[in-house]
């Protein structure tokens, strides 16, 4: 029976709900995806939350999913859409899953079940597959780098993947649904979210077990962009040693965890040659460089099993110049939190907040 049709007191096992701005490269194949799944399909419905796309998402949604919600003005964000699709929703358990991710046949079922089976899990992620969506170099690194925080760290990280995730409809609203005035970008909204479900004592699981594909084509402005921002967001406005305890497998603590050693490293041994008959330039180049590529050896040894050793030898300059990036952002986020403290919500938002409204900001925040 079509939505449409159904009432509106009707509920559901599953809401799967999709925010999309400008995917119509990837979001036919990702709701072709959900719609082939092995879930009964009267047993969930299917949202896409356009976010005032230019392009033909709108029309693109119609064809596969039961609702499409369309923002008109400007973009709002990832966390915004999400939050509008989740209003609308009739199912116990929302699954959010972006429109550039591929989930397999059994991705839902096995979420919803998962749920159903341990009461005492409020929401669970899936981690990323074994290769990227994308086939180019960039893609390929990156998608390791995030594989590689999630499986060192398996069990012990607490982080909400809204790229596909699940979440009891009552544990996200009694966390307060994502945080939408300063998340207006996609960016660490995932953590924040699972740090104030954690608060209020919901349990969250990554299933290693449980993977998915990602379609997005990354490229090294791309990359350096991604953890900038989330790296300046999480000094700045999160804590890094209290996230960092919480959501270990994030990727920022991926590249920075690393990065300490090999700058003590690199320290020493410029003490020391301060002290000792200097050597020829090369080679004390290639013994600093030597001292930087030890500290990473883990996760170049990871990319070597995975992709093969001349990955592993092109991916090191790049994974040492992320590096720096991401220490950059880091002290630029602690910086603006001691200068000017957390991000504030506009007027608007603050008028909005102050006289009892729970769900805000009740208007897409202006630019």
């Amino acid at each position: 029976m079509d939505a449409d049709t159904r009432g509106t007191t009707d509920m559901f096992p599953l809401s799967v709900i999709v925010p999309a701005r400008n995917a119509s490269s990837t979001l036919r194949e990702a709701l072709a995806a959900i719609r082939q799944s092995d879930f009964p399909r009267d047993f969930y419905e299917l949202i896409v939350v356009d976010d005032a796309s230019l392009d033909g998402s709108a029309t693109i949604a119609a064809r596969y999913a039961d609702t499409v919600v369309k923002l008109s003005g400007r973009p709002s964000g990832p966390a915004y859409s999400r939050n509008r699709g989740a209003e609308i929703a009739r199912g116990h358990v929302l699954a959010f899953i972006d429109a550039d991710v591929i989930v397999g046949p059994d991705t839902l079922t096995r979420m919803v079940s998962t749920l159903l089976r341990r009461s005492e899990i409020a929401a669970l992620s899936a981690a990323h597959g074994e290769s990227s969506g994308a086939r180019n170099f960039l893609s390929e690194y990156w998608n390791l780098l995030v594989r590689f925080g999630e499986q060192q760290h398996v069990g012990r990280g607490a982080q909400f993947a809204p790229g596909c995730g699940a979440v009891r409809r009552s544990a996200f609203n009694d966390a307060g649904t994502f945080d939408e005035w300063r998340f207006a970008t996609a960016s660490m909204e995932g953590v924040e979210l699972a740090d104030r479900l954690v608060k209020r004592g919901h349990e969250i699981v990554l299933d290693p077990e449980l993977s998915v594909t990602y379609l997005r084509e990354w490229k090294l402005s791309s990359v350096c962009k991604e953890v900038w921002g989330r790296g300046r967001v999480l000094a700045r406005s999160l804590g890094y040693f209290r996230i960092s305890a919480l959501a270990p497998n994030e990727v920022v603590f991926t590249l920075s965890r690393s990065l300490a050693p090999a700058v003590a490293l690199l320290g020493v041994f410029l003490l020391a040659a301060a002290f000792v008959p200097p050597p020829h330039g090369a080679s004390k180049s290639g013994l600093a460089l030597g001292l930087l590529l030890a500290a990473n050896l883990r996760i170049h040894r990871f990319y070597a099993r995975a992709r093969g050793f001349g990955f592993a030898m092109v991916s090191a300059p790049v994974h040492l110049f992320v590096q720096v990036i991401t220490a950059v952002a880091l002290c630029a986020g602690w910086l603006l939190r001691d200068l000017l403290g957390d991000v504030s919500p506009d007027a608007t938002t603050q008028a909005y907040a102050e006289v009892g409204l729970e769900i805000w900001p009740p208007i897409p925040r202006k630019r």
